[in-house]
């Protein structure tokens, strides 16, 4: 039923992700992505996402929460991490340009802070590099 409150409608012989309506899935996708690029990720930091999906996207706790429900199982359908956080990032640049790339970096600023010693795994640096290639700044 998350899915269906977004508009998300699975297209044929599209991916999941390429059928996201909603730039606010995709920053939830790749707020759970990039968290768990540093291992499995603990009860704290995943309220530390949901809070920051609240704040930053200004969403309600429910709506948060189904956002990263749908985000999760796009997660689940890239087939891991490192996949979903290249699919997201193309995929909010074709819904929103440039103007996406605030409130994705605010939620995963937020995540990296929530990380075990605020310290990037090798892993979220690549992201951060994967994320600047699809918005082309560097």
């Amino acid at each position: 039923s998350a899915a269906r409150r977004f508009g998300f409608r699975r297209r044929y012989n599209e991916h999941p992700v390429d059928s996201l309506q909603d730039p606010d899935v995709a920053v939830a996708g790749a707020g759970l992505a990039f968290l768990d690029l540093a291992g499995l990720p603990t009860a704290e930091q995943q309220d530390a996402l949901l809070v920051s999906l609240q704040s930053r996207l200004g969403h309600d706790r429910a709506k948060a929460e189904e956002a990263m429900i749908l985000g999760r199982w796009l997660v689940a359908e890239c087939g891991g991490p490192d996949a979903a956080l290249k699919r997201f990032s193309r995929r909010l640049v074709k819904m929103k340009g440039a103007a996406a790339l605030q409130p994705l970096m605010e939620v995963v600023k937020d995540v990296a802070a929530s990380g075990r010693d605020g310290a990037l795994t090798l892993r979220q640096k690549e992201a951060l590099e994967e994320i600047s290639r699809a918005f082309r700044l560097g």
